[in-house]
Formats: structure tokens, C-alpha cells, sequence
């Protein structure tokens, strides 16, 4: 058999390498592009995954917070805290209470006749701020030392009228109410107080021997009270007594004056009393 030569072997290949040109190659020359998992779900479209938004409020709310200084709660507590100021209530009533008081009067307006007597009074309080009391004090006449020097100047004619008892009936008003620390540590209540009244006296023309019984008078007068328990006050008050008198028959009627200072203490009875709404 003959052996094939070089040239016979050259032949051969040639249609070989002309069908390798035309079957295409692998290009490394680019990335190969990346293709999706055939499972994976497509992205989501923007905006679908985010919470709705919140309600807008009316516009009468967004007007008033504007117009608002004050937007977090606890301010605004704190500033209706300030506003509203809480009103402590009254420590001693007295409405539907009655009162039974002792004092020791003194005369304030006679240089010549010192008057000093012991007066008492019965009242009923219609109401916290009023108040009727029938009222009643029997009194002395004390000499001073003036009296000698008055006659000398007067040629002895220095008249007295010699005020005995008057009773009145007076109506008794509280305008105002407050309270005080007594010795830095406890609270004492008080009160003002205005008087006036109408009644008689009884002078030392309305017995023997002229016998003109009593005179007709009328009373002003103010003053403090204390309250240091809920049965019990302390007074300390001005009054004035007014009437008609004629001591000697010499001289025409005038018109008396006697104003005195007293001290005294009043008892309240009941002795408690109870808060209640009206």
C-alpha cells in the first residue's frame, strides 16, 4: 500500500479548517449578561410599600394651633395651672349659729366722768356676713381729776349726764374675712365688723326725782373679731351711743354722746359647725 505524503496529508485538512472557520467561537472579550431567577417577583412600584398618610386635621384645628403660644401638653397644664388659682374655704362659719358674748366696756370721749361698765350681748346670725343682737350694758360714773379744775373754769357749772343702761338691737355686718398667722406658726381667722342699732338708755334724769324714763338713743360702732377655736371669738370694737338728755333744767336738752372701747369674748353655739354645698 502506498504510504501518503506531506502534500497528500495538507490536502486533506484544508476542507476541515474551512468548516472550523464557519461554526462561531466563545467571544470572552464581554461579560455575559446576567439574567433575572426565574422565580423572582418583579419590583415593587415606588410608593406601594410606604403607610398611608395621616388624616389632615380640619382647618378650624390648624387655625387654632397656629394662633395657640403653647403646643405641648404639658405646658398648656402648666399655664392653666397658673390661670386657675384654687380658693381655700372660709375656716369659721357662722350661719345658724347663735352667740352669746361678755365685755368690759370703757368710755373714750369725757375728760371730767370716766364711764366703765359690763356689757353682754344675745345674737343670731342669719347669714355668714349678718347678724341681729339684742345688746345691754349697765355702766358707772368714776371721777377724774379734772374735775376740780373743770368747775373752777366752768364756775361750777359742769354737767354730767349720768348714762345708767342701754339696751339696742342692733344689726351687725361682716364685709370682710381673712386670716393671719399668730406667732409664725398657727393660723387665727378674723373678721370686721360694722354696727348700728336703735333702743333706749336709762340716765339719772329717767329715775327720782324728775322720772322721765328711758330716752330713746341709737348706736354705732366697728371692731375686730378673732376666731383662735370653732365655738369661740375674741372682740375688740369702737362703739357709740347717742340720745337725748337734759341733766339740768337750767339748761335746754342736748344731745349726749358717749363712745367706748370694750374688749370681750363671744361663744357660738352650736359649739361645730359643717361644710355644705347650698
Amino acid at each position: 500500500m502506498p504510504r501518503a505524503g506531506p502534500a497528500t496529508l495538507l490536502l486533506l485538512a484544508l476542507p476541515l479548517l474551512a468548516r472550523a472557520q464557519e461554526v462561531p467561537g466563545l467571544d470572552l472579550s464581554e461579560p455575559e449578561p446576567e439574567r433575572p431567577p426565574a422565580s423572582a417577583a418583579p419590583p415593587p412600584e415606588a410608593g406601594a410599600d410606604e403607610p398611608p398618610a395621616p388624616a389632615r386635621a380640619p382647618a378650624a384645628a390648624d387655625a387654632a394651633e397656629a394662633r395657640s403660644p403653647i403646643g405641648d401638653t404639658g405646658e398648656r397644664d402648666a399655664a392653666l395651672e397658673d390661670r386657675v388659682k384654687a380658693v381655700q374655704r372660709k375656716g369659721f362659719l357662722k350661719r345658724g349659729r347663735f352667740e352669746l358674748g361678755l365685755a368690759a366696756p370703757g368710755s373714750l370721749n369725757d375728760a371730767f366722768f370716766q364711764k366703765v361698765g359690763v356689757a353682754g350681748h344675745l345674737g343670731y346670725n342669719l347669714a355668714e356676713s349678718f347678724a341681729l343682737k339684742l345688746d345691754g350694758g349697765y355702766f358707772w360714773s368714776v371721777r377724774t381729776g379734772n374735775v376740780r379744775q373743770g368747775k373752777l373754769a366752768f364756775e361750777s357749772q359742769l354737767l354730767e349726764s349720768q348714762l345708767r343702761a342701754k339696751a339696742m338691737l342692733d344689726g351687725v355686718w361682716s364685709p370682710i374675712y381673712g386670716k393671719g398667722a399668730w406667732l409664725g406658726s398657727r393660723i387665727v381667722h378674723f373678721d370686721l365688723y360694722l354696727a348700728a342699732g336703735v333702743g333706749a338708755v336709762w340716765s339719772a334724769t329717767s329715775g327720782s326725782p324728775r322720772n322721765e324714763g328711758p330716752h330713746p338713743a341709737g348706736d354705732l360702732g366697728a371692731g375686730f373679731r378673732f376666731y383662735p377655736s370653732s365655738w369661740l371669738s375674741l372682740d375688740l370694737g369702737v362703739d357709740a351711743t347717742l340720745y337725748p338728755d337734759q341733766p339740768s333744767l337750767t339748761v335746754p336738752s342736748t344731745l349726749q354722746k358717749l363712745v367706748t372701747a370694750q374688749l370681750g369674748v363671744t361663744f357660738f353655739l352650736p359649739t361645730r359647725f359643717d361644710y355644705g354645698t347650698p
